[in-house]
């Protein structure tokens, strides 16, 4: 029997899925949208946090530089120019890790970090595969390094099983949605024609591999692409944010698709297709996330941007230029 879908504390909301999972996976919003951030950064400073969570695993960080980001949270001074390869030395050539959110929650944990004793101090662990870019110099040794790595989600994984799960800690995982979710979905190709998912495969997303491997995990939509009031017309007077559980409720029984209307790129880097969920073969949203959180009209977010000053730096652009290219990326 569908129910409406009702609204919670959001902080409240993550902090109690904590006590009954040992992971909550956390959208991040679309890469880059400031009310996901704003609300990253509440959760985070709430008192019981420290209490609940031990670690967060971010994908917007190298995991080559685990070592220097363990040094960094824990207050060791270091210049900017060596922290930020962290976050622009990453397996993706795009600019999108740049944008102040990124860098702000690794500079948060850092800040509170300051205020808790040793024992209770977060540790954050960088989930994207190591890349060595200082090995790389043309589009044939970038081709070379990173076929020979670990892919994203599988690396996430193997990180989070280590120093999380196998700890008996606990943590919050911070993705893209992509990434989150329990089940593999259909395909369709550019021209919405049917087509089989072992022709042109996805990686098995990090959720599923985790929950395959028995880890107990709580997962999260972050809404900052689709009105929800498509499917329930009261939403909109609800606040913002808000966390919004979606088993048997207009929200969950909704086609994955509905919310997915747009493109996933698949294949190798340098022949990418455009692929669309297939609506006819692929679960509903509440087989892949146990909840919402629910930021608002999309028309009221706003997005993270490169700093002028960063994109005015001939060396930053230089750089960013020459990894598009080579994975055949528009510059």
């Amino acid at each position: 029997m569908t129910t409406p879908a009702t609204a919670l504390d959001p902080v409240t909301g993550i902090l109690d899925a904590f006590q009954l999972h040992d992971l909550v996976a956390l959208c991040d919003g679309g890469h880059g949208c400031e009310q996901a951030y704003a609300f990253r950064i509440a959760l985070i400073r709430d008192p019981r946090f420290p209490d609940l969570v031990n670690d967060i695993v971010v994908e917007s960080g190298n995991s080559l530089y685990q070592s220097m980001m363990d040094r960094f949270i824990s207050g060791e001074d270091m210049p900017d120019s060596e922290i930020r390869r962290a976050w622009q030395n990453t397996t993706q050539p795009h600019d999108v890790w740049d944008c102040p959110v990124f860098e702000g929650l690794f500079r948060e944990v850092r800040d509170l970090n300051a205020t808790l004793p040793k024992e209770r101090q977060i540790r954050i662990l960088l989930g994207d595969p190591p890349m060595d870019w200082s090995k790389v110099n043309s589009a044939a040794e970038f081709f070379e390094t990173s076929f020979a790595l670990e892919d994203r989600d599988s690396c996430a994984a193997r990180i989070i099983q280590d120093e999380v799960l196998a700890k008996q800690r606990r943590a919050l995982v911070i993705y893209g949605s992509m990434h989150l979710l329990r089940r593999v979905v259909a395909l369709r190709s550019e021209e919405e024609q049917a087509m089989e998912f072992q022709s042109l495969p996805l990686r098995t997303p990090l959720v599923a591999l985790l929950e395959a491997q028995g880890a107990n995990i709580y997962s999260v939509l972050t809404s900052a692409d689709i009105d929800l009031t498509l499917f329930q017309p009261d939403i909109r007077s609800w606040d913002t944010p808000s966390l919004v559980p979606i088993r048997g409720t207009p929200l969950g029984e909704a086609s994955f698709r509905t919310y997915y209307p747009d493109a996933i790129l698949a294949g190798r880097p340098d022949s990418l297709v455009k692929l669309y969920v297939d609506p006819d073969r692929s679960p509903s949203m509440e087989e892949q996330f146990d909840a919402i959180l629910y930021l608002g009209r999309r028309s009221d977010l706003t997005w993270s941007q490169v700093s002028p000053e960063l994109a005015a730096d001939p060396e930053y652009i230089r750089m960013r230029s020459e990894r598009c290219a080579w994975m055949g990326l528009p510059v």
